[in-house]
This record gives C-alpha cells, structure tokens and sequence, in this order.
C-alpha cells in the first residue's frame, strides 16, 4: 500500500510540473507586426524585396499599417498582398507608406505567424533605407479594432468621442502608464480633475522623486495621492494655502496648474521662458491673479497653453482631457 501511494504522488509531482511546463509554452505572446529581408545598405538602381508579416495573430480581419523610409535612399516600386482579399492602393507619401487590406464576407481571420504583404523598393543613393513599421491597426472578423504603434497595444478609451482634439494624447499617456481611466474602459474627459491627481501626473510625467518625511494636514498616509503630493510639498513644488493646507480633492484651476507645471518643470531641469508671451490677445487677461502671472507667462509663451477663443479662463477648472494635453506637451519639452 505504502509502495503504492508512493508512485501515487510521483504520478502527481509529475502532472503538476508537465501542467507548469504547459504553461509556460502555451503562455499568450503579444501581437506584433515587422519587416523581414531588410537591406542594410542600399545601391543606387538596385530593387529588393521585404516582407510585412504579422506575429502571433489572432483571428486578423483586415489592417491598415504605416511603414517608414528615407525617400532620399529608396523609392517604392510597388506592393503585393500575400492574402486573399481586398488589397488597397498603397498610399506614399513623404516616406511614409500606408498600405491597407481586408478580407471579404463571412471568413475566418488569420491567426499565428503570417505573411501579409510584400513591397518592392528601388535605391536611389547609397546608404540605409531606415525602414520600419511605425503603426498598425489591426481588426478582427468581429471588426473590433486594436492600434499599435511601434509594436506596443494602444490603450484606449470607449467615451473619448467629443474630444477627438485629446485622443491621441490620453491615449498614448494610458499606454505608458502615466494617466488611468475612472474604469478599464473609460476615462471620463469631461470631468474636472482634482488638485491632488493633477499633481500625480506631474510627479510621474517628470519622473521626480523625494524622500517623504511630512505632507500637509489633510494628506493621509492612506491616500492614493499621499507619496506623489508629499515629493511635491518636498521640491517646494506644492505650497499649499498657508496654512499647510492642500485642500487636494477640489478641483484644480487652470492658473494653479499653470503654477504647478512652472515650479514642476524647474525642478526637472526644463527651464522656460516667458519672456515672449503676448498676454493681450485674451480678453480675460486682467482676471489672472498676481501670484500666477509669470507662470502664465511661460505656458503661453512655450505653446503649453494656448487658450481657446481668445480667452485663457484662468479661474476655470481644469478637466481630465486638458491635464493629459498639458502632461504630453511637458513630457516632451525640449
């Protein structure tokens, strides 16, 4: 019995790792669409052959894709599909080649790893064609749409309709993990956005860190926010009202925020200048408060604010879709 319940649980010890080991290669790989046959150098007059496939597919429907080059090496000859299907005109432009397919009626999309297309490209000069895959909407036989953009999934939104002007800025901070929606499907653009999460944004946009030994009074320890507004207390960032008040759930002001994106961005070492801000285009100009008025200077002469039908509104509050504007133009300040 004993020698029996022995080669029981070996049997068992077994099936478990076999079910580890299933696991493992059976794990879901991302979808990811590249370029094979790539030449690293280019001859004048000389034609070649590279290949658009798609990687662990999954039931692809149709997609629409922009490949990248240096027209001044190269120029496209032409381009042929590898599926059977509707293959669209590619559009070239400005070294950028769009090129577009879908299948037709009720068939099965593709799935694995699979050849989509082919293009032929002449040199013109010697040197590297710098081609790329720069994005890829991909649909499947359900017609749901997936954007990738240098091969990472964009996170996006189902209530972005009505602010098509920060689309592409909410959706490529949800995609590097800067902003989060209110739930895994929305991000509520309209909303105001609170003093205190406006001032997470900063603090991760900018990447800026500090030891938190103290906060203000109405900052708890078990506040989501509590690390982010401590480092901004810290860098002097944050000054609160005085009397070491933040007051971070109310909604935050345009001038506040321009104030917090000023101190925010000195202490990262991005300098501006406010010196060429013509602050008389806006008719609202003599509502700015004295304490705000440098840093409405230098959002305005940087292009990080521009207002909106000729007034600034620096009293107004800030919503979720303007926050993530302004974080996607000071992450990439120069």
């Amino acid at each position: 019995m004993k020698k029996r319940r022995m080669i029981l649980v070996s049997l068992l010890l077994i099936a478990a790792m076999m079910i580890c080991l299933t696991g493992e290669v059976l794990a879901e790989e991302e979808t990811r669409f590249v370029l094979s046959q790539i030449k690293e150098t280019v001859s004048p007059g000389e034609e070649f052959v590279i290949t658009f496939n798609g990687q662990n597919l999954k039931d692809l429907y149709a997609y629409e894709a922009v490949i990248s080059y240096d027209p001044n090496i190269v120029e496209m000859v032409k381009a042929e599909s590898k599926l059977d299907g509707f293959f669209i005109t590619p559009k070239n432009e400005n070294g950028e080649l769009t090129i577009a397919f879908t299948k037709i009626g009720k068939k099965a999309g593709e799935n694995g790893n699979v050849a989509l297309c082919t293009v032929v490209f002449k040199g013109k000069a010697q040197g590297n064609a710098n081609l790329k895959v720069v994005s890829t909407k991909a649909l499947d036989s359900k017609l749901k749409a997936t954007v990738y953009e240098n091969n990472v999934k964009i996170k996006t939104f189902n209530d972005l309709a009505g602010f098509e002007w920060a689309r592409m800025y909410i959706e490529h901070l949800a995609t590097l993990g800067i902003i989060a929606g209110t739930s895994e499907t929305t991000y509520s653009p309209g909303l105001n956005i609170t003093r205190a999460d406006f001032v997470c944004l900063l603090v991760r946009t900018l990447k800026l860190t500090a030891e938190v030994d103290s906060n203000f009074d109405d900052v708890v320890p078990s506040d989501h926010f509590y690390k982010e507004v401590g480092i901004a207390r810290k860098l002097g960032i944050a000054a609160g009202d005085g009397n070491n008040k933040f007051n971070p759930r109310e909604s935050i002001t345009r001038q506040d925020m321009m104030c917090l994106v000023s101190r925010a961005m000195k202490v990262a070492g991005k300098e501006l200048d406010g010196s060429g801000a013509d602050l008389s285009q806006f008719r609202d100009v003599n509502e700015i408060a004295g304490y705000a008025l440098n840093a409405v200077k230098e959002m305005v002469s940087e292009d990080i604010i521009v207002g909106y039908d000729g007034i600034l509104n620096p009293k107004g509050n800030v919503t979720r879709a303007q926050a993530a504007v302004v974080m996607y133009k000071i992450l990439y300040f120069n």
